[in-house]
């Protein structure tokens, strides 16, 4: 027998790591599959990425970021469609539910496929799905009385998946990976209400989707325990939660401390709005001019609202945005903290603000912008309670500045309410509210108090609509507009660094 010499077998056994199999990633264009194929799609997608990111979804956005920043840490496989996937991976996809994805049987069929690891057919696809050598499990097409009632034991706790059959492929593939329920309005004949499934599934309970209503849609979610994460659209969820950032050749710059304030300045901040929106920080907003990609950006200070569980749900893509910030951007936890809930409404606030403290510090956010309804700024204070949250900038839901930029004080720390709205609001006429266009912004704070180091009065916290000024190049370009007009000696700060200074007047 041939002995390798002595040499050449340390370095095999030194490079052994090495040469072990690199991860396989499977790419597929989503575009131009119809509805049954696009479920078919998804629930693949979640069986196989229960474990490892093992199938992705091209798309654009920090979705394609993200793509390219990891790619290199596995070995791309083009993949033309889901039948090939399947075939490429019999070993895990060879039983199916049958439902019909023109009606809700397709949310229980999801919710199905997640339980037991399951591909979802349409009925239109049952005869290939048979030619293909794949077993039926279970026929759902004539929904069961009560099926959560049924079969909700067995789904996953703290998650559910909020969403309409009219859409087959956005953020079903999460559903299958994690076992999770899929829900959405009208529900199935005797089902639970919205708020009691909620508190059944745990506190704080994720409810990832979106609702036909925000308002009654937040205040059912909340009076269950749980907040939301909007995520409707939401594509790759299942594999980005397992990707690993890569380490930052620099480290993100940060601005120095600014110089505090002075008699005679006014200070602003200005707070673009919607940052709780997972599937808009996954989709356009990298690449929107009027967002992260406007040529104003890094000339101001803005802040940004951003979800805490961005980096829970994509921690590579949350290292994206940190990364690419400059000094003048900075975050706060979007609304209302851990997720988006009134606290009004809120059956365990402190066991809420508990999770929000607890998932703000892991993102690096110590301010949270809450927003409210029907409730005041009081019932914020369990979250002030908690040592790692420094203040909480409050709006009720309609309209945002109700309480014109009052500031009161929890447990030594302040919560501060917004002054005024960049926003595009339509008026009975038809016309535009001037108050809230950038002229009339810009003339309310001309005509605050000048005295920062003893009245708060001289503080405005400005909420910026992220949907609005689209014709004018989007909020970049609005906030950009308003500071044009400013009287001088107005600061224009960071909301993070506007509360520190309102801290120094209690």
């Amino acid at each position: 027998m041939t002995r390798l010499p002595c040499a050449i077998l340390a370095a095999v056994v030194l490079l052994a790591p090495l040469l072990r199999a690199v991860d396989i990633l499977h790419v597929l264009d989503p575009a131009g599959l119809k509805p049954p194929e696009q479920a078919l799609l998804a629930s693949a997608q979640g069986v196989l990425n229960r474990t490892r990111p093992a199938v992705w979804l091209k798309s654009g956005g920090l979705n394609a970021r993200v793509m390219e920043s990891v790619a290199n840490q596995f070995h791309v496989r083009p993949v033309p469609d889901p039948w090939q996937l399947i075939r490429e991976n019999r070993h895990a996809l060879e039983r199916f539910v049958t439902c019909r994805v023109s009606d809700s049987s397709l949310n229980l069929a999801t919710s199905m496929a997640g339980q037991h690891g399951w591909l979802v057919i349409d009925e239109s696809l049952l005869p290939k799905a048979q030619f293909a050598g794949l077993a039926e499990a279970l026929d759902v097409r004539d929904a069961p009385h009560g099926a959560f009632a049924r079969h909700g034991n067995a789904a996953a706790r703290n998650i559910l998946i909020h969403q309409p059959h009219s859409k087959p492929l956005h953020l079903r593939d999460l559903a299958v990976a994690l076992g999770a329920w899929v829900d959405f309005e009208p529900r199935f004949p005797g089902e639970l209400p919205l708020p009691d499934m909620v508190r059944s599934l745990g506190p704080n309970t994720d409810v990832l989707g979106w609702g036909s209503d925000e308002r009654e849609f937040v205040a059912s979610v909340s009076k269950g325990g749980g907040w939301v994460l909007p995520a409707d659209w939401a594509l790759n969820l299942s594999a980005h939660r397992w990707l690993v950032a890569p380490k930052p050749p620099h480290p993100p710059a940060h601005a120095p401390a600014p110089t505090p304030p002075a008699p005679g300045q006014r200070v602003v901040a200005f707070v673009i709005s919607d940052g709780d929106n997972l599937q808009w920080l996954l989709g356009g907003f990298t690449e929107a001019k009027g967002f992260w990609s406007s040529p104003r950006r890094g000339s101001f200070p803005v802040t940004w609202e951003l979800a805490p569980q961005l980096r829970k749900w994509a921690p590579t893509a949350d290292a994206w945005l940190r990364n690419s910030a400059t000094p003048n951007d900075a975050f706060v936890a979007g609304p209302s903290g851990g997720g988006y809930y009134f606290p009004h409404v809120h059956p365990q606030p402190s066991v809420a603000a508990h999770e929000s403290a607890q998932l703000m510090k892991a993102a690096d956010l110590s301010v949270a912008s809450v927003l409210n309804d029907g409730g005041d700024p009081s019932e914020v204070a369990p979250l002030l309670a908690e040592p790692h949250v420094e203040g909480v900038l409050y709006k009720d839901y309609a309209p945002y500045n109700r309480r014109r930029g009052a500031v009161s004080w929890h447990h030594g720390k302040p919560v501060v309410a917004y002054r005024h709205l960049l926003w595009e609001e339509r008026r009975p006429d038809g016309s535009l509210r001037p108050d809230w266009l950038p002229e009339g912004v810009a003339a309310a704070i001309a005509q605050q108090p000048d005295d920062p180091l003893r009245s708060t009065d001289a503080y405005a916290l400005v909420q910026v609509h992220a949907w609005s000024f689209r014709d004018r190049g989007g909020p970049m370009e609005a906030i950009h507009d308003t500071i044009q007009r400013l009287p001088p000696g107005t600061r224009v700060v960071t909301a993070p660094v506007l509360v520190r200074w309102i801290l120094r007047l209690r």
